[in-house]
């Protein structure tokens, strides 16, 4: 099945930073996806000529919405692009300053633990030439009813 970052995301332009998903394996709980860093995007610093390496914990979690997007899809058939919550992170690391432009990145997420609401997964973001340049655990919770979640949030 091929999947669309744009299909999967509560995100959308110009907040969905995924370009592509790369590969996914349900088998084994993974996915890869691809971020391609341009000038013109929203977190594009022109003092440093690309965006800082704190991006990276949006790119793990916006790839982490991809995986959970398409795992819905393959298990009922039915995307439910439902906005979800970062709870945390652990071991979180950034190996280089900032995402160059008009490289591409490939961020890989592998499912420590998922239910139906709450999730852990290891990320690992690499260049194209295959060298690590972020890495990190987040775990995320995404509520069955955003809207009454929200609501009760403020009660």
């Amino acid at each position: 099945m091929n999947f669309k970052p744009i299909d999967l995301l509560p995100q959308k332009a110009p907040m969905a930073f995924i370009t592509d998903i790369e590969s996914v394996d349900f088998d084994n709980q993974k996915m890869i996806t691809r971020i391609d860093i341009r000038d013109t995007d929203l977190l594009y610093q022109k003092n440093i000529n690309g965006i800082s390496s704190v991006a990276a914990l949006e790119y793990m979690a916006q790839s982490i919405a991809c995986y959970i997007g398409a795992q819905d899809i393959h298990i009922t058939g039915e995307t439910k692009a439902v906005a979800g919550f970062i709870m945390g992170s652990r071991d979180l690391h950034f190996m280089i300053p900032k995402f160059n432009v008009n490289e591409s990145y490939y961020v890989h997420v592998q499912s420590l633990f998922c239910d139906n609401n709450i999730a852990s997964f290891e990320c690992k973001i690499y260049d194209a030439n295959n060298t690590l340049v972020a890495e990190g655990n987040l775990n995320a919770f995404r509520p069955d009813d955003l809207n009454n979640f929200m609501e009760k949030g403020n009660e």
